[in-house]
């Protein structure tokens, strides 16, 4: 097929231009989310991310009494399933956010291309 051989007019030559540009862009996007869907970065487990995350926050010791260390030791662990379960919500939603746009790059591909082949089909 010739998009913009001197037999098409004007009009049908930009159209099939913003229609390639509109393809191209789609696959790009398709591509990037692809490798964003299979390099996807793995959910920690709690005690994974404790230790790598929860640890480097660790709340300052004030008192040298049992009691009172151990109640720290509580909150912070209490603090640290809170930020630990918030992030794996966002986890999540990212990949599903990559998910879509993957499927949804993937629809859009296609039925450009279709546009295309049917625009330039000869009748």
């Amino acid at each position: 097929m010739k998009y913009f051989s001197k037999e098409k007019d004007t009009f049908l030559k930009v159209v099939n231009a913003v229609i390639i540009m509109g393809f191209v862009l789609s696959v790009i996007i398709l591509v990037a989310t692809g490798i964003q869907i299979i390099n996807k970065e793995p959910v920690l487990s709690y005690k994974e991310y404790a230790k790598n995350v929860c640890t480097i926050d660790k709340l300052e010791y004030e008192c040298t009494d049992d009691s009172c260390i151990k109640e720290l030791d509580t909150e912070r662990k209490k603090t640290c399933t809170t930020y630990y379960l918030e992030y794996k919500k966002e986890q999540k939603r990212v990949n599903k956010r990559n998910t879509n746009n993957f499927f949804i790059s993937l629809a859009s591909s296609v039925l450009l291309f279709i546009m295309l082949h049917l625009l330039n089909k000869k009748i």
